[in-house]
């Protein structure tokens, strides 16, 4: 299958690169347009003009985008020659301003996947063919590394920003009880330290070689399934997981197997001091975590469901 991606770069999370690679490790003859970037060259009618040429010439077998990342009348004319998918890794929260946007082009696309389970039905009212799935691991970017640098060290780190304020107090609260790293950027407002404003793949490799926990706090709790990236991320660096509860989670983890989780910020305080008191225990959970993302919920994975389904719409 000839694929073309439509995204930007996504510098931290490099999803789309992601993508790319495990297309092509699937045999799928792979390019990326970065629209965006063409865009602010060339303005929005010509970048347009251009890329639909370039797509009239190519015949690609499939259109493969991010929502927002691509005008609706390019979108329009390129359905006409292909099958058009989008992938949103975000909710409806985290997306607000932009939703009628997001909304318009889920129409436009033969099927949006969501990242969220919660989510899917409300977008279907609104006629989108809105399917869930998770979000994956990159074997080469996400993957254990020997040996811990001191720099990274810590008892319990959180990679991300102060999105909300229950996230910002909660990390107000661990900072005074734990030996906490934050690696994101915009903490200091709120009078926490930073390690790092920001942090790639070979960073995220050894923050979970040498922090004991990771946190996971997603920007809406009550969401069924879900939670950000960073979980798989985590799990595919051998990192040890323990993520605030998100509806259903049980369905894809076993609770103080892969990963562990919890509910208020309380019995966060007590699952961090019960881990750093059993090393062992939270060793096995994470290479459990470690098997489950790589051998089910890789980016390969991800690209064989897409693919399957898009050819039952063909």
């Amino acid at each position: 299958m000839k694929i073309f991606i439509i995204a930007k770069s996504k510098r931290h999370t490099r999803i789309y690169y992601y993508f790319k690679k495990a297309f092509q490790r699937q045999g799928h003859r792979t390019r990326w347009i970065k629209y965006l970037k063409l865009k602010s060259y060339l303005g929005e009618r010509a970048a347009a003009l251009a890329v639909d040429k370039l797509m009239a010439a190519a015949k690609p077998d499939l259109l493969f985008f991010h929502g927002r990342d691509i005008s609706c009348e390019l979108l329009r004319r390129t359905k006409k020659r292909m099958p058009v998918v989008m992938y949103f890794d975000d909710c409806i929260r985290g997306s607000h301003r932009s939703f009628d946007k997001v909304v318009e082009q889920g129409r436009l696309a033969d099927i949006m996947y969501l990242t969220n389970r919660g989510e899917v039905p409300q977008y279907r009212e609104l006629g989108v063919n809105a399917r869930f799935i998770t979000g994956g691991c990159d074997p080469a970017a996400h993957r254990m590394i020997d040996s811990a640098d001191p720099k990274y060290q810590s008892d319990v780190a959180f990679i991300g920003k102060p999105n909300t304020p229950e996230r910002a107090e909660f990390m107000q609260l661990l900072a005074k009880k734990f030996d906490l790293k934050l690696w994101g950027s915009g903490w200091e407002k709120y009078g926490l330290r930073v390690a790092a404003k920001d942090v790639y793949a070979a960073e995220y490799r050894q923050i979970c070689a040498s922090a004991k926990i990771m946190l996971g706090w997603n920007i809406d709790p009550t969401i069924e399934l879900y939670f950000s990236n960073r979980t798989w991320y985590t799990l595919g660096c051998g990192g040890f997981l323990l993520t605030a509860y998100s509806p259903s989670l049980e369905e894809i983890f076993g609770r103080g197997r892969e990963l562990d989780w919890f509910e208020t910020p309380e019995e966060c305080c007590d699952k961090i001091g019960y881990y750093l008191q059993h090393d062992e225990e939270r060793r096995k959970i994470a290479a459990a975590g470690y098997h489950l993302a790589h051998n089910e919920y890789s980016y390969d994975a991800m690209v064989n469901r897409i693919v399957e389904d898009v050819k039952k719409l063909v």
